[in-house]
Parts: structure tokens; C-alpha cells; sequence
């Protein structure tokens, strides 16, 4: 059974991946007129980062979508057996499914950590570029709002994405708690092997309550993604 305190944990984790990233997407974008002037040369590397960051923010938005992509459909605090033979046989198969996704999420995870090495790599050319060519110059290629505080800035590509790579960990950490959500909800309807109709409101409202859990930290996730993407776009535009 899943622990509500590990929940919670990867909750809060979610949340500081996507606090902490918009740090950067926020730099960028109030930086991007001060890059394009000074140095424009620096656009592409810069736009390639925002890039594999994004992907592997895609990764981790595709983990948490497991648990909060599936609905029991019927109404009322009774289920006739039609109803719910038809709910147990779709959530049968959208099980079956999900095991294969999560292994091909497994699969992705090595093209993740070499995201994040290009991520490193990225950094450091970026880093090079400046006159310093210290540890974190690279955000004064975005002005002086962003050089102030490029030692938390840089903090956060290094932590998340290039040497401690803690994204990785993440991924590997939701991706076993929607592995343990779904067998919980397998496990509310009977013994192995067993799926009872009339214990399918039970499953409904497990499955619900980690629906709710994740059904925000995903959307933002995506978001994020969506940013990111945006603000590499907008450095590359003329």
C-alpha cells in the first residue's frame, strides 16, 4: 500500500521541480532582448538547453500522468453488473497497458540521463562563452538581473538537470509510487487474479483519491513544458 507520507513527498518534489525551472524559463525571458543585442551568437546553445530540459520535463509529466489519466465511468453509490463488467474489463486492459508504459518509461530514462548530460554540456559551453568563464557566467549573457543571481540560477541546472542530475531520481522515484498506485487500486477490487464487480466503487474512489493527488502537479508539469518551449522559440526568433 502506498504510504500517504511518500505521496506526499513526491508531491512536494514535483512541486520544487517546477518552482525551480520557472526560475530559469523567468531569467531567460527577461534576458532574451539583453542576449539577442550582445550576444546573439550564444542563442542557439542556449535555446538547445531549454530544449532537453523540456524533454525531460515531458519524462516526468508522462510518469505522473499514470495515475491520473484513467476514469471509472457510472453513476450513483450502486453499479448494476453490466456496468460494471464493462468498467472492470476497460480498467483490465488500461492495467495491462500501463505495465508496458511504465516499462518503456524505464526503457527512456537512460535517454533522459543523456539528456541531462547535454544539459551539462550545454552549461559549460554557455559558461565558456562569458569573459569569467567562472561557474554560473553564463547567465550574464541575460543582463544584470539575472547575473545577481546566477549562483541560485546555475544551482538549479546543475541540481536538477547536469551533474547531480536529481531528475533522474525523481523520474525513477514516481515512476515506482504510479507502479504501486495502480497495483493498489488492482488490489481493492480482490485477491490476485480476482477482480469483483461490487467492490468497484472501492477501486473508484483509491484510484480517485490519486487522481486528485496528481491531476495538478501533472498539469502544471506540462505547463512547464509548454514554457519552456515557448521561451526557446522566442530566443531564436529574429
Amino acid at each position: 500500500m502506498v504510504a500517504i507520507k511518500d505521496v506526499a513527498e513526491v508531491i512536494k518534489m514535483l512541486g520544487d521541480v517546477v518552482k525551480s525551472t520557472r526560475e530559469i524559463v523567468k531569467a531567460v525571458n527577461d534576458g532574451t532582448d539583453y542576449l539577442k543585442t550582445r550576444f546573439p551568437d550564444a542563442r542557439d546553445d542556449l535555446a538547445s538547453l531549454l530544449a532537453q530540459m523540456r524533454t525531460t520535463i515531458t519524462g516526468l509529466a508522462n510518469v505522473t500522468k499514470v495515475i491520473s489519466a484513467f476514469r471509472f465511468v457510472y453513476h450513483g453509490s450502486h453499479i448494476d453488473r453490466s456496468t460494471a463488467d464493462r468498467e472492470l474489463a476497460r480498467f483490465n486492459q488500461y492495467t495491462i497497458e500501463q505495465k508496458v508504459g511504465i516499462e518503456l518509461l524505464r526503457t527512456n530514462i537512460g535517454a533522459l540521463k543523456a539528456n541531462c548530460e547535454k544539459v551539462r554540456e550545454l552549461r559549460d559551453k554557455l559558461d565558456a562563452r562569458t569573459s569569467s568563464r567562472a561557474w554560473g557566467a553564463m547567465f550574464g549573457l541575460l543582463g544584470e538581473k539575472a547575473q545577481k543571481r546566477q549562483a541560485d540560477l546555475h544551482s538549479v541546472i546543475s541540481n536538477f538537470y547536469a551533474d547531480d542530475q536529481r531528475m533522474i531520481e525523481h523520474i525513477k522515484t514516481t515512476l515506482s509510487l504510479a507502479e504501486s498506485a495502480i497495483d493498489d487500486v488492482n488490489g481493492s477490487l480482490g485477491p490476485p487474479g480476482t477482480m469483483n464487480p461490487y467492490l468497484l466503487p472501492d477501486a473508484a474512489t483509491l484510484l480517485g483519491t490519486y487522481a486528485v493527488l496528481f491531476k495538478g502537479p501533472t498539469a502544471r508539469l506540462r505547463g512547464l513544458a509548454e514554457d519552456l518551449e515557448a521561451t526557446g522559440e522566442a530566443l531564436l526568433r529574429r
